[in-house]
């Protein structure tokens, strides 16, 4: 094929497969770097129903001391 010959599509190729090499490399990096634990998000997710509550409890309930600040 003639386009695959010519050199601007060649460096336009070779830069695109070049950048998604490097990107790729980057998101196994990432991914190693900040793994995922089941255990931990769910500790997480518990504490944040904790706060939600305490949020809507002080919502509901304004406390002097708060509304001072």
């Amino acid at each position: 094929m003639q386009l695959f010959k010519n050199r601007i599509i060649q460096t336009i190729l070779f830069g695109l497969g070049a950048t998604l090499l490097f990107n790729m490399i980057g998101y196994m990096l990432f991914l190693q770097a900040f793994p995922k634990d089941a255990e931990e998000e769910a500790r997480i997710k518990q504490f944040q129903s904790t706060w939600d509550k305490r949020a809507q409890y002080y919502k509901d309930h304004p406390h002097e001391e708060l509304n001072e600040q």
